[in-house]
């Protein structure tokens, strides 16, 4: 091997340990900025799939009767969280899980289910009652 070629390669391995530490310690951060990236450039009003839509956190579903006289619920339609929403179903959901609660989403809304005994506190969490 020629000294060019063992440099390359020696740089090339260097460079290689140093990306692959980077992407070791700052992956949360990284995650973090795809994952906002993605909701900024989601226009959740093109989802026309109640699964995906759900799956979204930046976006909720708008459900409807499927008659006048029904009592059930049925997909409308798919928007965006208003951000004042979105601060506070984010925070919600933190103060839920820091204090050993659950969190649920479904079609009704998201609320925290706290264990048997303990009400949920927007401020507090999960207290006794």
């Amino acid at each position: 091997m020629t000294k060019k070629t063992s440099i390359i390669f020696t740089a090339f391995f260097v460079f290689a340990f140093v990306g692959v530490i980077f992407i070791y310690f700052y992956r949360v951060q990284i995650d973090g900025f795809i994952n906002n990236y993605i909701s900024q450039i989601t226009i959740c009003e093109n989802i026309t799939d109640e699964n995906e839509c759900f799956s979204k956190g930046f976006c909720e579903g708008i459900y409807t009767s499927s008659c006048p006289e029904c009592n059930d619920l049925v997909f409308q339609q798919c928007q965006r969280m208003p951000k004042k929403v979105a601060v506070e179903f984010i925070n919600n959901k933190k103060i839920c899980q820091e204090t050993e609660g659950q969190w649920y989403r479904n079609k009704l809304g998201s609320f925290c289910l706290c264990k048997y005994g303990k009400v949920f506190d927007k401020d507090l969490g999960c207290v006794i009652k």
